[in-house]
């Protein structure tokens, strides 16, 4: 394995001893996709994945159901019986076998708990048609807390998990997103530390903790997929994969069939060639189930070892010989190939055209991992561009309440607040975010305050929030789509580009970048917030002075997550323009810090900047020149072209 490069997985093969059992078989009929549930065969043998409709999936006891693949949702129960409902169920050494069950929000329901923030958190999700009490989760239960003083914290998520196969499979990521806000709630609430939480999840459960650690921006230490569902999974971008946690692996038992048989974890183990029948069964609902008894095992033992394979094939005829990995465990700390963990969270390590990782935050501020080599998702690219945009209006008659004004449609002008005799700024967001996300309340807020005028936020979240590498190939199609819808509001509902202001943060100071590419027009000002960095030097589609008239941008985080060369009218480096800034110790919290900074200079135009003979100043703090205020919201703000420096407090008004 190429120590380099991280994402590279490690497929391993493990052997299980079981009794020896003759089962004669009898020969089963091919069936096809659309045959009656009477001719599907007990053992799933007829199953081809993408292309079957029925297949056998066991509920939490192991009883087999039909399932039909292409059985609707039901959106009712889907909506109402969301993360909401899910029910966390806690266990230590104090009350093995009773749950004292946390209640997210309610703070009393922990510290009335056994919950002891100084031990390890290990979280356990079970899969379909199943509930707290299913098999796997006493049985992992009292394994790890057989040799382990530690908090065992059950996911009860029945409510969805016991309706039809696919609608369950579709509240994934919800039941996921909640679990993760709830890790967060409560490591913030009780206290605890990422490095000690295990999050494993077995069937439908894999993927509900695959999300899980991505709400919490992969911070949970280790993540155990047992067998992860394999029906709607293949290529779903929902699915779990390495960038949940820490260290990622997958148990693969019943690959092809009910489980996903590809690599999706840091370690990929494939007991017995990872597919029906393991040794003992007959049936694939039996082999799907035996991960988390191979899983439960490893805990009390840490027996079962491992060899790494070359391909897929070796894997899938045990034909490993390389290096030795114990399979499964508890062991909080365990990494196999080149676990994330490597990447550090200050973002030190990174340099630009180089690094393949890097942290991004998302519009709250939580970091995730970004795999800049990740393939773009052309078919998201290609069907959700800037015509998906969204464009809230919000003035000093509803200045928290948005009014969507739709591109095309008149009457969405007229009817709302829009007044085309007043100043127009329009606020976009960057990657993993939406309009409701911090930048927009903020700036808007500022906005308002201090001018009666329109303000627009731009909601991209349908691209913004795929994957990084697919979200930067498409903020050109953005910007174009902006640029667009303003030369149709203008002429529609009036108005002037003398008193247009663009404002883009990260990602977002790109998007405004690219609107005068199809504006009939150009925009009088345009701001730049700590302008993403990754995959934008050198970019023809970056900020540059000729987005406007006047083109300023504030840099808080260049060489990292934002670009550090200067790329506007006026540059502005507060704190020598890098991570980290006053009040931060991480490089998100400083890329995030241009926008907190710009709209506390809308409200009180106080940093002030003085003028810097060169990049190497300004990055040190040694400029002496002539003076000019950083941002505001000042519509015929301009001065002399150049790079300025200024320091700034830790904390608002800064």
């Amino acid at each position: 394995m190429n120590p380099n490069k991280y994402r590279k997985s490690a497929i391993v093969t493990a052997k299980t001893v079981t009794m020896k059992v003759l089962v004669i078989v009898c020969a089963l009929i091919a069936v096809c996709s659309s045959a009656p549930p009477s001719m599907i065969p007990g053992d799933n043998s007829h199953y081809v994945e993408g292309e079957s409709r029925y297949i056998w999936i066991p509920d939490g006891e192991g009883v087999p159901h039909l399932v039909d693949l292409e059985e609707p949702v039901d959106e009712d129960v889907l909506n109402g019986r969301n993360g909401a409902n899910n029910q966390y169920w806690l266990f230590t050494r104090r009350n093995p076998n009773n749950a004292q069950i946390l209640r997210n929000g309610n703070a009393g329901s922990v510290t009335n708990s056994n919950y002891d923030r100084n031990r390890a958190l290990k979280v356990v999700v079970h899969g379909w048609n199943s509930n707290g009490n299913s098999n796997m989760n006493p049985l992992i239960t009292s394994a790890l807390l057989a040799v382990q003083d530690c908090n065992v914290i059950v996911v009860d998520w029945r409510d969805l998990a016991n309706k039809n196969y696919v609608t369950a499979a579709n509240g994934v990521p919800g039941v996921g997103q909640a679990l993760g806000n709830f890790l967060v709630w409560l490591i913030n609430t009780a206290g605890g530390n990422w490095n000690n939480v295990h999050l494993i999840g077995f069937s439908l459960g894999a993927h509900v903790v695959g999300n899980a650690g991505r709400t919490a921006g992969g911070r949970p230490r280790r993540v155990t997929g047992l067998d992860p569902a394999g029906p709607r999974w293949g290529g779903n971008s929902n699915a779990l994969n390495r960038n949940a946690g820490g260290y990622v692996e997958c148990i693969h038992t019943d690959g092809g069939l009910l489980g996903i048989f590809d690599p999706i974890g840091n370690t990929d183990f494939y007991p017995n060639g990872g597919r029906n029948a393991q040794p003992g069964c007959w049936v694939s609902t039996c082999s799907h189930s035996r991960a988390y008894d191979l899983f439960a095992s490893t805990v009390r033992t840490n027996h079962l070892v491992g060899r790494r394979c070359n391909n897929l094939n070796e894997a899938r005829n045990v034909q490993c010989a390389g290096a030795s990995l114990n399979m499964g465990n508890g062991i909080i700390n365990k990494s196999g190939g080149a676990p994330k963990s490597l990447i550090p969270g200050d973002n030190s390590h990174y340099v630009e055209g180089v690094s393949r990782y890097i942290w991004m935050p998302d519009g709250d501020g939580v970091p995730h991992l970004v795999d800049l080599e990740e393939p773009v998702d052309e078919e998201l690219l290609n069907s959700r561009n800037g015509a998906n945009n969204q464009y809230w209006l919000y003035t000093r008659r509803n200045p928290t309440s948005s009014q969507i004004i739709t591109n095309g449609n008149a009457n969405s002008v007229r009817n709302s607040n829009y007044n085309g005799n007043r100043p127009l700024k329009v606020v976009v967001h960057g990657w993993n975010s939406n309009g409701n996300s911090q930048v927009n309340p903020l700036v808007t807020a500022a906005f308002l305050a201090v001018q009666d005028c329109n303000v627009i936020v731009v909601d991209w979240r349908q691209l913004a929030n795929s994957n990084y590498v697919t979200a930067s190939n498409g903020v050109r199609g953005i910007g174009e789509s902006l640029g667009n819808f303003l030369t149709w509001l203008l002429n529609t509902g009036g108005g002037n580009w003398d008193n247009v202001h663009l404002v883009g943060f990260s990602l977002g100071a790109h998007v405004v970048g690219n609107v005068r590419r199809t504006a009939r027009g150009t925009a009088r000002r345009v701001t730049g917030l700590d302008p993403a960095g990754p995959r934008f030097g050198g970019n023809s589609n970056a900020l540059n002075r000729n987005a406007g008239r006047y083109v300023e941008t504030i840099h808080t985080d260049g060489g990292l997550l934002g670009i550090f060369d200067p790329i506007a009218h006026c540059d502005f480096y507060p704190n020598g323009g890098r991570n980290r800034q006053p009040g931060c110790s991480n490089s998100s919290c400083s890329h995030s810090r241009a926008y907190e900074l710009f709209a506390s200079t809308v409200r009180t135009n106080h940093l002030v900047g003085r003028r810097c003979n060169n990049l190497n100043d300004a990055q040190n703090n040694r400029c002496n020149g002539n003076t000019l205020n950083m941002g505001n919201g000042i519509i015929n703000k301009s001065g002399t072209n150049g790079l300025y420096g200024l320091t700034t407090r830790a904390s608002f008004p800064f």
